[in-house]
């Protein structure tokens, strides 16, 4: 596990030299500066994991400094030292985000106590940021719900490789569940403490998706209106999971793989290069070696990444899993949702079993949760169990045909409402949830009167 990296800046140099032994000699990585501008350079440089800052300094002060570090590196933690006791300079310390204050002359225990506790609250201040505010939190095997012999054999594989530090690539068709299995060998392995970062390269566009991996400088592009660091160094120490790598643009993949054989970034605009250790699991439904072929994915990546390449089953390849499965989202979802199925009809888990799931578990999840909100009682029948096979135009089941329409009224409109306030009024995210096309959704909102409709 890498060092923890400290910035110690005073224009005290007897007590930046104090101190950066003590801090050295107990294995941290300490970077000194003298002054606040000094410092700012550094920051431009690299991440740190916890800044230690006199408040009163010629020019720049000690809360200036902070609030300068936090614009480019959200949840970074400080601790003042200051050679001055007054209330008043306790008080802006703490105003500008303080995790301890210690007083001159620190002594070895104070500083190496504030310091651990320090860098233990902004850990958890990181991770809470920069793990996607949607996903789940760190799996563990147990959430990965199935008992197939084709399930178990990937995850005996799965279990080999959390130990270790090498690059994961999970393969599979789309809904077969490859961010649960990443997060699983993120929560179970060595960096589990440290921050796991998700990005989907398929959801951000060509133009950005290199200053969103790897960080810009102020004025590097027309929006790139203040410095800013990528994921890579938010996951310094830690995991990226970059999910739907085969949609990555050539000229992003050869930054990547620079990164990926240098452990160094250099941030969009900039030449200084970037120390960065950091475990990549990447994931695509593309055949890469079609890509490949077609040139549009590079060989040299494709050995990088795949060092341990992983394909998880389709669902339609594990169908005793589906009942499992069925179990846990009812009992999920029923929760959530608040309402309390207690039953599902054998005819309505043979038209789960008999179903091919072209969008595998995602989809089953989506059925199950469309299932539980249409019901009108504690049991789930055949008829609530909407698949495209039996839908009517755009692939989306014809609700209309449901023999409760009052109440298929009311569920409809509570199932969409709670659809947008999931997104959080986000109307593509929201389509995706529900497993329909975006413009189905905007009929549905049309026709129930719901805002959002176009």
């Amino acid at each position: 596990m890498r060092k923890p990296r400290l910035l110690l800046v005073d224009d005290d140099f007897d007590a930046v030299n104090i101190e950066r032994e003590i801090l050295e000699d107990e294995g941290y990585e300490v970077t000194t500066s003298t002054s606040g501008e000094q410092a700012r350079e550094i920051l431009e440089q690299g991440f740190f994991d916890l800044l230690l800052l006199d408040e009163r300094m010629t020019g720049i002060s000690g809360t200036e400094l902070l609030a300068d570090a936090r614009k480019r590196y959200p949840g970074i933690g400080a601790i003042f030292v200051t050679g001055y006791g007054d209330l008043r300079c306790a008080m802006r310390a703490w105003r500008g985000g303080a995790l301890d204050l210690l007083q001159k002359p620190v002594d070895r225990a104070s500083l190496i106590g504030a310091v651990r506790r320090a860098l233990e609250e902004s850990q958890v201040a990181r991770e809470g940021r920069y793990v996607r505010h949607e996903a789940q939190a760190t799996a563990s095997f147990a959430e990965v719900i199935g008992t197939s012999e084709s399930l178990r054999r990937v995850m005996a594989v799965v279990k080999q490789v959390t130990a270790t530090d090498a690059p994961v690539l999970l393969l599979g068709e789309s809904g077969t569940g490859k961010e649960l299995a990443a997060r699983a060998i993120h929560g179970q392995g060595p960096r589990k403490h440290l921050p796991l970062v998700v990005v989907n390269a398929g959801a951000i566009t060509p133009s950005l998706i290199e200053s969103t991996l790897f960080g810009h400088r102020k004025g590097a592009f027309t929006d790139a209106r203040e410095n800013r660091a990528g994921y890579f160094e938010a996951a310094n120490g830690g995991t990226i999971f970059i999910d739907e790598i085969g949609e990555m643009i050539p000229e992003v993949q050869v930054r990547l793989l620079r990164v990926l054989e240098q452990k160094t970034l250099t941030r969009v605009g900039e030449t200084v290069e970037i120390p960065v250790n950091v475990r990549v699991i990447a994931a695509t439904n593309r055949d890469l070696h079609k890509e490949m072929g077609a040139g549009r994915f590079r060989e040299d990546l494709f050995y990088r990444i795949s060092m341990m390449p992983i394909t998880l089953p389709p669902l339609r390849e594990r169908r005793e899993d589906v009942v499992p499965l069925a179990a846990h989202f009812i009992e999920k979802y029923g929760r959530e949702l608040r309402k309390s199925i207690k039953r599902i009809t054998p005819e309505a888990l043979r038209k789960l079993e008999t179903y091919s799931w072209p969008g595998n578990v995602r989809e089953l999840s989506n059925v199950l949760q469309r299932a539980i909100i249409l019901s009108p009682n504690e049991t789930i029948t055949p008829e609530l169990i909407l698949l495209r096979e039996s839908s009517s135009s755009e692939g989306f089941p014809d609700l209309s045909q449901l023999p409760f329409k009052d109440a298929q009224l009311r569920f409809e409109r509570k199932y969409f409402a709670d659809l947008l306030s999931r997104a959080q009024g986000n109307k593509s995210q929201a389509a995706e949830l529900a497993g329909i096309d975006r413009t189905v959704l905007y009929e549905h909102l049309r026709k129930l009167g719901l805002p959002g409709a176009k």
